[in-house]
């Protein structure tokens, strides 16, 4: 289910603080973890270090020894000087740490017969011999001295490689190991000298000089991490384990000797390790908070100053959607909820100047509503009619019924389509209607009459541009006759029921109001004694186009026309109104709209 937040407060906590607080906390922790990383590496080099320190300290005193006992080899038959060999067990028995020397030499007695004079030669076999790769023994306890000590023993071998003595070195483990005691690191962690079946030699919970338990647990036995890092020493000859949890509950360190088969290692508690990262857990834990607090603070504080300001500009909408202006609002940033605020001020003064041009389109348009005819004039056997759709509030599109004082046989009709639309062409036309309806009744025919009309006319258009395409037609029962003046305008339709046939008015004329040298003549015809229809109409009514692009035209208008010919001309009218705007469709209406019906019988 989505979360719909339903104001600017709820979006900025859910899409922006959270956001940056689930971000920064993510960062956070990957920053501890980090560093965690480092310092545990950190310790596990130091570890190692500090443990091949000791182990090199071991290591030499073992190979000190081995390297004496390396010049008794002699692989290419020469004679050995009995003071050389009495003079490197000497020095080996003089080591520190040695407590005895034990050799068995070919075809000699045990141990003293090394000492013989300086011209007695070894004889037989012993122009060849080797010794075998020394082997370092595990600690025994000599009740004796009270000591522990190994043996470092390497076998003679002659030419054919049997065995025929040995060299037996004994050294005092404890002293061997009291480096290691002395270290700073076992003494304040867990640590452990073990060979490689995992059996303890030597750990911080033996006293040096003291007899080893024979029943101390193997090296591995119960400790999980203990057996993982005795893992580990069969891999590698140094490393360090990291026990479970996070961070570890204890983490070991392993350095392998290399003159014997011994592993040192030592085991810290996690917490000891990693106190510093604790410590610098806490630290960073308290000013990250003061940190993300401030933050979000900052965040909520500027957020809340935007949102109060939206909201003002949200309530002073809402009073505008409401017909109320009220004062201009302030603007007190420049950023783009300033800039906001500026053009909704801007908008505020445009709209109240707009809702004033719409008030005065009103009024046009109910002045020019009320120049319209709105009822059908009916005289003697004659029945006239029209209606205009405008297409925006005001129109140039005219039409007029006109009637004679006097002559109740007589009528005229005009129809007339101003170039343009709005207000210029409202006041055009305003100016054509009553130019026509002055001079009408002034004394002349029709083509005076028209050039009269526009003469006038020229004088206000002449700077402008502007023109009046104009059908004026008369009526006259008394005289029987139709007349008419075109001036620019399209024909006007004719259609006789009886003989179902159509003709047009025509004739010669130019528009009103672009030549005002222009005369104007005028047509007539007798009246036919049958129903007659004559429809007059703006350009407007059969030039309106569907949604692909095709006109009404004058054709469908006629046909409209014939089906309806029975009707009155107001029904009429409304007929062909209907029939444009279902052919129309969705398309809007880019034209004024105009007709006008005589009916005549």
């Amino acid at each position: 289910m989505m979360i719909q937040p339903r104001s600017l407060q709820q979006r900025t906590l859910l899409f922006i603080l959270v956001p940056i607080f689930l971000l920064l906390v993510c960062m956070s922790v990957a920053g501890y973890i980090f560093v965690r990383t480092i310092l545990l590496n950190q310790w596990g080099e130091t570890a190692i270090a500090k443990l091949q320190r000791t182990a090199h300290q071991i290591d030499m005193r073992l190979r000190t020894p081995k390297d004496l006992l390396l010049l008794l080899h002699n692989r290419n038959g020469s004679e050995i000087n009995r003071d050389v060999f009495s003079y490197i067990i000497n020095e080996i028995k003089n080591l520190d740490g040695v407590v005895s020397v034990n050799v068995e030499w070919p075809k000699n007695t045990p141990e003293n017969d090394y000492q013989r004079p300086n011209n007695v030669q070894m004889m037989g076999d012993m122009h060849f011999y080797h010794l075998e790769q020394l082997t370092v023994s595990s600690p025994q306890y000599n009740s004796q001295d009270k000591n522990r000590t190994i043996s470092l023993e390497s076998k003679v071998n002659n030419k054919f490689d049997k065995t025929s003595g040995r060299v037996e070195v004994v050294v005092s483990f404890d002293n061997l190991i009291n480096d290691i005691i002395k270290a700073s690191w076992w003494k304040t962690n867990k640590a452990y000298l073990i060979d490689d079946s995992g059996n303890v030699l030597a750990n911080t919970s033996v006293e040096p000089n003291v007899k080893t338990d024979s029943s101390q647990q193997p090296f591995g036995s119960t400790n999980e991490l203990e057996r993982d890092t005795l893992k580990a020493m069969g891999k590698a000859h140094f490393g360090t384990v990291f026990g479970p949890g996070s961070p570890p509950n204890e983490i070991s360190g392993f350095y392998r000797l290399a003159e014997a088969p011994w592993t040192m290692v030592v085991i810290a508690p996690g917490n000891k390790i990693l106190h510093p990262v604790i410590r610098f857990k806490l630290l960073y834990i308290l000013s990250l908070t003061i940190g993300i607090v401030f933050i979000l603070l900052i965040i909520r504080g500027t957020t809340s100053r935007l949102t109060k300001r939206i909201k003002e500009l949200s309530a002073a909408a809402d009073t505008l959607a409401n017909g109320s202006f009220g004062p201009p609002l302030a603007v007190t940033t420049h950023d783009e909820v300033g800039e906001l605020t500026n053009s909704f001020n801007k908008m505020t003064q445009q709209l109240k100047q707009r809702l004033l041009l719409k008030e005065a389109m009103n009024v046009a348009r109910e002045v020019q509503q009320n120049l319209l005819p709105h009822d059908i004039v009916s005289l003697k056997n004659i029945i006239a009619g029209g209606l205009i759709l405008y297409c925006d509030e005001t129109g140039g599109d005219y039409f007029d019924i006109l009637r004679f004082p006097g002559n109740d046989e007589k009528v005229g009709v005009v129809v007339g389509d101003v170039v343009g639309h709005g207000i210029g062409a409202a006041l055009l036309m305003t100016t054509v209607r009553a130019l026509l309806r002055g001079r009408v009744v002034q004394p002349g025919n029709l083509g005076e009459v028209m050039s009269d009309v526009n003469s006038l006319l020229c004088q206000d258009t002449m700077k402008s541009g502007n023109f009046v395409t104009l059908f004026y037609l008369e009526v006259d029962r008394g005289q029987n006759t139709l007349s008419w003046v075109r001036a620019g305008h399209d024909p006007a339709i004719v259609y006789c029921p009886a003989s179902r046939i159509f003709s047009e008015l025509k004739g010669q004329g130019v528009a009103l109001g672009v030549d005002e040298t222009c005369t104007y003549e005028y047509n007539e015809l007798p009246i036919r004694q049958e129903v007659q229809l004559i429809l007059l109409g703006s350009d407007g009514a059969w030039e309106v186009e569907n949604q692909a692009g095709e006109q009404y035209g004058r054709e469908r208008m006629k046909k409209k026309l014939a089906d309806n010919c029975t009707l009155h001309p107001d029904e009429i009218l409304q007929a062909i109104i209907r029939d444009i705007t279902a052919f129309r469709g969705e398309n809007p209406q880019n034209d004024d709209i105009t007709l006008a019906l005589v009916k005549m019988s």
